[in-house]
């Protein structure tokens, strides 16, 4: 069993971050998927098909390497339900650990008046079938294909409850709790893919623009669903009894977790323009942001690539709203540049995978000098997700964690 004082303890470390409060301490967080099962020699195979060897696959580096919350307790994605509905859209690298995904996006450009009329149907009727090849069939053919799912998504989502249960036991409170979605990412990501989105934005701006505003609800009905399934552990029964009556049956007020957070990649970004980013990203981004933040939760957002310019925007959200993942930006510059935020960043891997432990500490030392003062900050594993095992040398990451929690004293 956990120590249920020191666990509260981390988490009131993280909160205070997310709410502008300088803790006692600079928090140290995990940032990790894939990486955790190399680490502990579980086979992506096995933890995708069982409920144990993923957790505890995943749970080992947290048990072993000081941190104070950890990014995901399980795979990120729910493979069994993938394969059952026939996609083979997420597959194994040669190494048998790292988690890759193919870009299968089917819908078509004259498919816009369609999604922008009503997202759900769209998603269900056409959208499913042809990413889903069990769900292209008959009525009859497609009921048992959802009943074929409905065992790997419990397991999925047992995993999570189980995932929360092993990590507290640890000691680690969980970062992540819901997913958002923002509407254009998810065009990006799941409809129409990498090239044919960036010309839709030049060939079909009104298009690009209704489907937005019509995703804009499923996009927050996502962050409602996600923030059940995966907070639900830290938000406890009589919070879940009322946000499934008041904000999923009656469809009133969602009352969000204020931690574990709401995580939001940000894909799209740094492949397009300033302007495009304002025309077509930004409006949807706020309004999600917004919304998380006027039901009492947070987002944590990765800032995919490099932002520049685009962080100017971010002072538009209201204070203390997001916790900023910073990818290739200069975690101190974005914090100057958004003062009202908190910022999580991490040494580049290429540190982590190729430095010595005396290199990787004097650079945390420098990062923690930089970004550490008035608070608004946390520390973590690197500038980007750990994936592979050859991503960082383990003896760094436990080097460069123990000396920050032991160097980042506030008081």
């Amino acid at each position: 069993m956990g120590n249920k004082a020191i666990y509260q303890q981390k988490v009131k470390r993280m909160s205070d971050v997310g709410n502008g409060i300088i803790p006692d301490r600079v928090p140290v967080c995990g940032l990790m998927e894939t990486y955790a099962l190399a680490y502990s020699g579980t086979l992506l195979d096995d933890a995708a098909h069982s409920i144990k060897a993923n957790v505890h696959g995943h749970a080992k580096i947290y048990k072993d390497i000081y941190y104070d919350a950890a990014y995901v307790p399980t795979l990120a994605h729910a493979w069994e339900v993938s394969e059952v509905l026939g996609s083979d859209v997420y597959f194994i690298s040669g190494d048998g650990y790292t988690e890759q995904h193919k870009e299968y996006a089917p819908m078509v450009d004259e498919d816009y008046a369609a999604l922008a009329a009503d997202p759900i149907r769209f998603i269900l009727d056409e959208f499913a079938p042809r990413k889903f090849s069990q769900f292209d069939g008959t009525n009859e053919e497609q009921r048992k294909a959802f009943i074929s799912s409905l065992i790997p998504f419990m397991k999925f989502a047992g995993a999570l409850v189980y995932g929360n249960i092993v990590f507290k036991n640890q000691d680690t409170p969980i970062v992540v709790g819901g997913a958002a979605e923002m509407p254009l990412d998810f065009i990006f990501d799941y409809l129409r893919g990498f090239r044919p989105t960036i010309g839709d934005l030049r060939r079909h701006k009104d298009e690009v623009k209704a489907a937005t505003e019509s995703l804009l609800d499923y996009s927050i009905d996502l962050t409602h669903m996600t923030n059940l399934m995966m907070g639900g552990m830290s938000g406890g029964l009589p919070w879940m009894v009322k946000n499934v009556v008041n904000g999923v049956i009656l469809r009133n007020d969602f009352e969000f977790t204020s931690f574990p957070w709401i995580f939001n990649p940000c894909h799209i970004p740094p492949f397009i323009s300033p302007q495009q980013f304002g025309e077509f990203y930004w409006p949807g981004y706020k309004a999600v942001a917004e919304h998380i933040h006027a039901h009492g939760g947070h987002l944590l957002t990765v800032l995919e690539g490099e932002w520049g310019d685009r962080l100017e925007y971010l002072n538009e959200l209201p204070d203390h709203s997001v916790i900023l993942i910073v990818e290739n930006d200069d975690p101190k510059m974005v914090k100057e540049r958004v003062p009202h935020q908190s910022i999580m960043a991490g040494l580049p891997l290429d540190v982590l995978r190729e430095g010595t432990t005396a290199q990787c500490i004097d650079a945390a030392k420098k990062m923690v000098d930089e970004c550490a003062p008035g608070g608004r900050f946390i520390f973590c594993t690197g500038n980007k997700v750990l994936l592979s095992p050859q991503d960082a040398k383990p003896e760094n990451i436990r080097a460069v964690n123990e000396f920050v929690h032991g160097y980042g004293l506030y008081y």
